[in-house]
């Protein structure tokens, strides 16, 4: 209370500071609006006055639907038109940036409002790509001073709503910087390690599929890079002649962590600008900047789960290229006692990534690794079968009612490794919740941004 009601001379210092760092708002939006890192750990419960203006006007705020974040995005960047350099353009252009602020926000107010906690499943893998990113504390402030410029341009609320809206996002915002510090001196500290960019150098560059090819990059100071989990990425910064802004995409590191090169796994999209770009016209010896590795969607968050006995069998479900992640972790635990089964959806052999590296691991590792693959398109010269190392085996979309005898439902402490598209991983969390695989036992990785998926949640913590 003492907080929500200082003293005049205190509130009028408090608008000076504040109106330094939050320009753009006029006083009475800002009132009370303390920047994200002066909070220390008391101050970050949220008072039970200003969840209950929360819920009272998140309706109009979800009633406003992905208009507001579409708003929110159009102020930021007319006002810092830089930051285009760190966000993705192209999910600006189709709105799946937008769609999946929103439904962060609505999913972040309604955790707090239910269960008085940020949800954690969500914002593991937001700090990761914040950190991949090189987002700094800084740049909480102007979003801090968007986000209720925005409240304030679409529905003019009286300042104690904003005063609610603005401790939310204050206690959100701390969380995010305290935790991304940590990730980024866990790495800086790792050998090899550092924070923000390195210059890399493409040391080769090999077709995988018809529209997936696999790049490698060795760091130009000749120095060691630092390991990473397998199921983690880099995210690479690219600047290509004529283009406006500089793009950054993270990809999802393969092969076995060396200490000397990071390699990833690239599809040529269509319309694509940094994939082209990277298929089209980056050669051997061309330099590119990395951030270091970052993510949260990896095999040692089953830990708690496989309560350190590798016996446990373990599920890897992707489709597309979100067999990049999956085939890293494959790498993990391959060698491992444990039994493997291998899902993977594409739309034909020429679409396939991989498929040979996978059908040789089939025919090295007779036992305890069990490979079956759907075409949903299959072509002429794709050969359905049978066995391990065949081609394909189905025809279609996945449907895991066809290996349900393979499936592991009878082991409680099997894990359910699935990355794709958020269609494809809804579908499939839907299909193995009805054959009763524990939710607890699913892990999710989206390409793409965030956004509803349906029943779609990450279960790590």
């Amino acid at each position: 209370e003492g907080w929500r009601n200082p003293p005049r001379s205190h509130r009028e210092r408090l608008e000076e500071r504040t109106m330094r760092r939050f320009g753009a708002l006029p006083k009475e939006t800002l009132r009370g609006f303390r920047h994200p890192s002066a909070l220390n750990l008391a101050a970050r419960s949220i008072s039970s006055a200003n969840l209950e203006v929360v819920r009272e006007t998140l309706p109009a705020v979800a009633a406003v639907g992905p208009d507001f974040t579409g708003h929110f995005y159009q102020r930021m960047f007319a006002a810092h038109p830089e930051l285009l350099n760190t966000f993705n353009v192209s999910n600006q252009r189709e709105g799946r940036q937008q769609k999946a602020l929103f439904s962060a926000i609505a999913c972040t107010a309604t955790s707090v409002l239910e269960h008085g906690t940020f949800p954690n499943q969500l914002l593991a893998g937001v700090h990761h790509k914040h950190c991949a990113l090189n987002v700094l504390p800084e740049q909480y402030e102007v979003v801090g001073t968007h986000l209720l410029g925005t409240i304030v341009d679409l529905l003019d609320p009286p300042s104690h709503v904003l005063e609610a809206w603005g401790e939310l996002y204050q206690a959100l915002a701390t969380e995010c910087i305290d935790r991304s510090e940590e990730l980024y001196l866990a790495n800086e500290q790792k050998e090899g390690g550092w924070r923000g960019e390195r210059e890399f150098v493409l040391k080769r560059k090999q077709a995988k599929s018809d529209t997936v090819t696999e790049f490698t990059f060795a760091p130009a100071d000749g120095q060691p890079i630092c390991s990473y989990i397998p199921g983690q990425y880099t995210t690479v910064w690219v600047e290509g002649e004529g283009w406006t802004n500089r793009q950054p995409r993270h990809y999802t590191l393969v092969g076995v962590p060396n200490g000397e090169d990071y390699t990833i796994g690239v599809k040529k999209e269509p319309q694509g600008l940094v994939s082209g770009f990277l298929h089209d016209q980056l050669s051997v010896g061309d330099r590119l900047p990395l951030s270091p590795p970052f993510g949260d969607f990896h095999v040692k968050h089953a830990d708690k789960i496989w309560v350190l006995d590798s016996q446990h069998p373990v599920v890897f479900l992707s489709a597309g290229m979100g067999i990049t992640p999956t085939l890293s972790m494959l790498g993990h635990v391959k060698n491992e006692q444990r039994k493997v089964l291998w899902l993977h959806a594409a739309e034909n052999g020429r679409l396939h990534p991989y498929r040979d590296y996978l059908v040789g691991l089939a025919q090295a590792k007779s036992e305890g690794f069990t490979r079956r693959v759907w075409y949903n398109h299959p072509e002429p010269e794709d050969e359905i079968g049978e066995d391990n190392t065949s081609v394909y085996h189905f025809k279609g979309t996945m449907d895991v009612k066809q290996v349900e005898t393979e499936l592991p439902l009878h082991d409680e402490h099997a894990m359910y490794f699935m990355c794709g598209p958020p269609a494809f991983m809804d579908s499939m969390s839907k299909q193995l919740s009805s054959l009763g695989v524990p939710r607890q036992n699913l892990a999710f990785e989206s390409f793409g941004p965030w956004e509803e998926g349906g029943d779609l949640v990450k279960q790590y913590d």
